[in-house]
């Protein structure tokens, strides 16, 4: 690490070579005649400053250091010249732009070496010329400092700017040279980042190390192989994270830093601006360089992904150090890069270090007793940042007091819900598995469903059968049956059994005329619905999952193509999903193979039909006496969905009437509830 002191000394000895090698071409011109005297009152203020600086010298002898090569090597200029590679010529460009800004008195020198030439400002390539005394070709060598692949404007290390002239065309070596300051501040001393560059980006040793992750066996042994790969490499060496997000792809990259040995410098895209893009990555990539860090560039997502990451590997085309990318998808990323890589899936945490981990994250003395850590685990794949989050704020918003089951369950909802929001809509419907009038049998179908959810990780994990089982996975249930006969409250028990959220597909935002569309609407769907550990809900699945036809026409096969995309979603999907129709007769075959559980709803029963009754007239609504239950449930033949339909319209008839519920409105509802299903009604009596 560069001292202070050193920094000082090798900054006083440029100056000082500066100085002499202004005095010295300023005396040549005033030789040749081409700038005024020492005696010209124009340059009384400069030769007041060169007596001065050469008395200093005469009272104060043997102060020159001449080793200024290796006062430089130990300096943080050094390293920019051997890590960026400048050649001597565009080193000295960058000395001489910054040294006016440490030294003003170096400006009224090199103004006068310039002399009165209209349109000069400030440091330019003619200015270094006349100061090293360059000819021919080795002028021509200083405009290579000003290409744009090279080194001082690729790294922004200085800037250019156009002469002031009225010609059309003006000389490159006339251009103004203005330094980027905080590479000044930089090789001034300055041991953080800019403030610009640490908006985006935080630099700093590891904050952890592979021993103390809570990760599954087989995961430490991945990383562990990439760490000692990245400790033993002495060039480039690109390092490709992926996975979703909060997997932890940036603690990774930490651990790496950590076995070489480095600093971690982490840029987080997700804060850059597009338009502003260019000049951050040369900003970290530069700092990277000089300060021999790990550069750690992520999340890397949506259009950066575009074309194969094309752009973002281009602009890294000529970094040297060591490279990780962080890469947020939930498949195996397609990079275009220019380099060989290594490629390293940051996988999700098993059931058992997820339990681990909401252990570390809540204080376990603040926890009330409803809180089960291992069902939160076995319930909710969520990544160790998504657990870290939702658990900060459950504590802050319970005041680290009692936190509750409710309040674990809201933060992980306020973290998830925006995952599916823009293609599916939350449904949130109060009800019990009392209100459920179902046959034994069914009831016991849906026992076995839910506990094959309670039961996935005994069975698929401890008990092997994920080893034979590759997929199918997923828990797919159709429901199916006519209109009012409770398919989607029943979807909604199921995800209430589960304690996850249930999501009903908007079928307006997923289907959509353009060619391919439907499946990438679809697909994302299924992958947000994976990571928000939501129960899907297909309502009218029969308008998705229709049965594949013999192509006739054009939109035939597009239609054949989503049913066939869709299937092997569902065979593929590891969550649950819920399907509903009236229409099961139209669905595809193929989907019947890949359904855990095909439950056909009914009519009810006259039987079902009086609990149903019961059920939708709440204990407090005022009623008549005479109101015969089991004679409403013989006259009219219901679904629970109409039967609900007519005791709110009969509550809402007495209530006009202010009147009690009685027997005549529940038969007139119940007879206008028939109507509006088309069907012809005798009103007795009426």
């Amino acid at each position: 690490m560069t001292t202070p002191d050193v920094t000082s000394q090798w900054l006083t000895v440029e100056l000082d070579r500066l100085w002499h090698l202004g005095e010295r071409a300023y005396r040549a011109l005033q030789r040749a005649q081409l700038r005024p005297q020492s005696n010209h009152p124009m340059v009384a203020e400069l030769e007041a400053i060169l007596a001065a600086r050469a008395r200093a010298r005469t009272e104060v002898p043997g102060e020159q250091v001449a080793d200024l090569p290796g006062l430089r090597k130990q300096t943080l200029f050094g390293r920019v010249v051997e890590n960026l590679q400048l050649r001597p010529l565009e080193a000295e460009t960058l000395l001489v732009t910054m040294a006016p800004h440490l030294d003003p008195a170096l400006a009224t020198m090199f103004n006068h070496v310039k002399g009165p030439c209209v349109g000069r400002r400030g440091v330019d390539l003619e200015l270094i010329a006349q100061l090293l005394h360059l000819r021919g070709k080795d002028r021509v060598a200083l405009l290579d400092a000003l290409d744009p692949e090279r080194p001082l404007l690729r790294w922004r290390l200085i800037g250019v700017q156009p002469a002031e002239s009225f010609e059309a065309y003006t000389s490159m070596s006339l251009c103004a040279l203005r330094p980027t300051f905080d590479v000044v501040s930089l090789l001034c001393g300055r041991r953080d980042l800019a403030p610009e560059l640490s908006r985006h980006a935080t630099l700093g040793p590891p904050r952890t190390t592979l021993e103390r992750l809570r990760l599954d066996a087989d995961a430490r042994a991945e990383i562990a192989r990439v760490c000692r790969a990245a400790a033993k490499s002495t060039g480039r060496y690109d390092i490709v994270l992926w996975g979703g997000a909060g997997a932890g792809k940036r603690t990774v990259a930490s651990c790496i830093a950590g076995s070489a040995g480095r600093l971690l410098l982490a840029l987080d895209l997700a804060q850059v601006e597009r338009a502003r893009l260019d000049d951050v990555l040369s900003c970290a990539q530069r700092e990277a360089l000089v300060r021999d860090a790990l550069l750690y560039v992520g999340p890397l997502a949506g259009a950066m992904l575009d074309d194969g990451g094309a752009t973002i590997s281009t602009r890294l085309r000529y970094f040297r150090g060591s490279l990780v990318l962080g890469v947020e998808t939930t498949r195996p990323p397609r990079l275009m890069l220019t380099h060989p890589v290594t490629e390293l899936h940051v996988r999700a945490p098993s059931t058992a270090v997820r339990e681990q981990l909401w252990h570390d994250a809540l204080a376990s003395e603040s926890l009330a007793a409803d809180v089960q850590l291992p069902d939160l685990a076995s319930s909710f794949h969520l990544t160790p940042g998504e657990i870290e989050c939702c658990a900060r704020d459950a504590l802050v918003s319970t005041q680290y007091e009692h936190v509750g089951h409710v309040d674990v369950r809201r933060a992980i909802e306020r973290r998830l819900r925006n995952d599916l929001g823009e293609l599916a809509q939350r449904i949130t419907r109060r009800g019990s598995w009392s209100d459920l009038v179902l046959p034994p049998q069914h009831m016991a179908r849906l026992e076995e469903l839910i506990s094959r959810k309670r039961h996935q990780e005994t069975v698929y994990g401890t008990w092997g059968f994920g080893e034979r089982v590759g997929y199918g996975r997923g828990l797919i249930a159709l429901l199916s049956g006519p209109p009012g006969t409770g398919k989607t409250m029943l979807a909604s028990l199921i995800a209430q059994a589960l304690d996850l959220e249930l999501y009903q597909i908007d079928l307006g935002l997923v289907v959509s005329k353009w060619v391919g569309e439907t499946e990438k609407q679809l697909g994302r769907v299924f992958d947000n619905a994976q990571r928000a550990h939501a129960v899907l809900l297909f309502d009218e699945a029969d308008s998705l999952f229709a049965k594949r036809t013999d192509v006739k026409q054009a939109n035939d096969r597009f239609a054949n193509m989503a049913t066939n995309y869709l299937l092997q979603r569902l065979e593929q999907y590891t969550g649950v999903a819920v399907l509903t129709t009236n229409k099961d007769t139209a669905l595809d075959e193929a989907l019947h193979r890949r359904l855990t559980l095909h439950l056909r709803l009914d009519l009810p029963e006259v039987a079902e039909r009086q609990r149903l009754w019961q059920s939708f007239l709440p204990a407090r609504t005022p009623t008549e006496s005479d109101i015969d239950l089991d004679a409403l449930a013989q006259e009219f033949e219901l679904s629970g969905g109409y039967i609900k339909n007519a005791a709110l319209r009969a509550a809402f008839l007495a209530a006009s009437a202010g009147v009690p519920v009685g027997m005549d409105l529940l038969r007139l509802a119940s007879a206008l509830e028939l109507e509006d299903m088309g069907r012809v009604v005798c009103h007795g009596g009426g």
